[in-house]
């Protein structure tokens, strides 16, 4: 059966859900999409979303998010209280990337692709 899934959403451990929210909305700009006390929460950006659930012992995770000008993005969140682990740059896998760590030290890795479809085809051939 394929094509059945029609979203995901990561769930991340954080010690304070209010905070991860806060965060998340004010600083990343999400939208907020819904609180469960002070133990769940959500947020969306575009047709992502995220889950928080409240945990004592927080183990760190790493979130890709594609979007379309990782440049713009990374001149915005310059702008913004935000910890870069790593500067944008392109990678020699394709990608224009950057890295950033939000709260609780979950990483948020963000990036867009710089191969057209032509090289991507000729990499998969490689290999196999």
């Amino acid at each position: 059966m394929k094509k059945y899934i029609q979203h995901q959403a990561p769930v991340l451990p954080v010690k304070n859900v209010l905070k991860a929210l806060e965060f998340y909305r004010d600083v990343l700009k999400f939208d907020l999409a819904w609180v469960l006390e002070d133990t769940y929460g959500s947020v969306y950006n575009g047709n992502i979303e995220v889950h928080f659930t409240k945990s004592d012992k927080v183990e760190v995770q790493t979130l890709y998010f594609f979007v379309r000008n990782a440049d713009q993005v990374y001149q915005f969140l310059k702008t913004q209280q935000v910890d870069f682990i790593e500067e944008i740059e392109s990678k020699s896998w394709g990608m224009r990337e950057f890295v950033i760590r939000d709260l609780d030290g979950h990483r948020l890795r963000i990036g867009h692709g710089e191969r057209n479809k032509h090289e991507i085809e000729v990499l998969s051939r490689e290999i196999g």
